[in-house]
């Protein structure tokens, strides 16, 4: 066992790459490289940001449902 990590501890490594798409909506692709799954996520600002299309979930709106987890 490692020094320095508590009995029972289990590293968890996420990664993450963002492209932009267009105006304001990005992609994003992430994943545990353990599993070797990767999912992708897409969001947009709502027409309320000039350049916003509302056509995917806000940024803001994946960390709150992120937390609610």
């Amino acid at each position: 066992m490692a020094k320095d990590k508590p009995l029972g501890f289990r590293g968890i490594e996420v990664q993450a790459e963002a492209s932009s798409l267009e105006k304001w909506k990005k992609l994003v692709m992430a994943g545990q490289p353990e599993t070797g799954q990767v999912f992708s996520l897409v969001s947009d600002e709502g027409a309320y940001m000039p350049g916003g299309e509302g056509t995917a979930p806000t940024p803001l709106t994946y960390f709150v449902s992120g937390m609610a987890l």
